[in-house]
């Protein structure tokens, strides 16, 4: 049995546990961040600090910087998913983002947007040369990573609807499996597979139109709608429906 790893500071965790709680306020915030600042507990017994000089005032700036951008992200975190609607992305952070990807940042604008061709733009316009991120914050980044969760979800309604419209046009049994043939070939997939496809596409026309309506703002993830789907799959339109609307706002959290 491995041992349960050790903290590296205590006091730091300790610091740290009203993080547990509700968001915090705007001056909880700050003087969280001032303490961090503050923190100097002088060299050791064993530690020669005849050769240390204090910290220039563009240091300071730089460990205040990171400091916050730590705090921002823990405390983002802790508030729940990020999306539109959705309680990591209720509060903002007035000033607390400056970079390429700022508007990705709690509460801004691209992190409330939902899943779209247009996200997807800004969100690959965010990662810089080389997928580099460069200056980009952690909150910042977790934004960026929900919002192409939010355009994933978006594009496979899209393609799912494609497909629901190749067997509409084909709904006799003999063209039916012309289709899972058809599909297969052109995806390169299996025909199992693409017969699931073509189900999938089917039921959420016919029988989760909640569903599908999430996939398409991203606030529900393709996992999450094929498990719902697989869950009601012996369910009439009516029954499915009633099913789906019980479970659609705890999906969506």
């Amino acid at each position: 049995m491995l041992p349960s790893p050790v903290p590296a500071d205590p006091g730091w965790d300790e610091d740290l546990t009203w993080l547990d709680r509700d968001p915090v306020t705007a001056a909880e915030f700050e003087a969280s961040l001032d303490r961090l600042c503050e923190l100097d507990e002088g060299p050791g017994e064993d530690e020669d600090d005849g050769n240390l000089e204090p910290f220039t005032p563009g240091e300071l700036a730089e460990i205040r910087e990171a400091a916050a951008d730590e705090l921002l992200a823990v405390n983002a975190a802790t508030t729940g998913r990020r999306g539109p609607g959705q309680p990591g992305s209720a509060r903002t952070f007035p000033g607390e983002s400056s970079s390429r990807a700022a508007a990705f940042a709690p509460g801004m604008p691209l992190d409330v947007l939902p899943g779209c061709a247009q996200l997807a733009v800004a969100a690959d316009a965010a990662a810089g040369d080389e997928d580099a991120f460069a200056g980009v914050s952690e909150a910042e980044l977790i934004g960026v990573l929900c919002a192409w969760d939010r355009v994933e979800a978006h594009a496979a309604v899209r393609k799912l609807a494609a497909i629901a419209e190749l067997a509409r046009r084909n709904p006799s049994p003999e063209d039916a499996e012309f289709t899972a043939d058809e599909l297969a070939h052109a995806l390169a997939e299996s025909r199992a597979r693409a017969e699931s496809l073509i189900g999938m596409a089917q039921t959420l026309q016919t029988h989760l139109p909640g569903t599908r309506a999430g996939l398409l703002d991203g606030t529900i993830s393709r996992y999450k709608a094929e498990i719902i789907a697989r869950a009601t799959a012996l369910l009439d339109e009516d029954e499915a429906r009633a099913a789906e609307d019980k479970v659609l706002d705890r999906a969506a959290g």
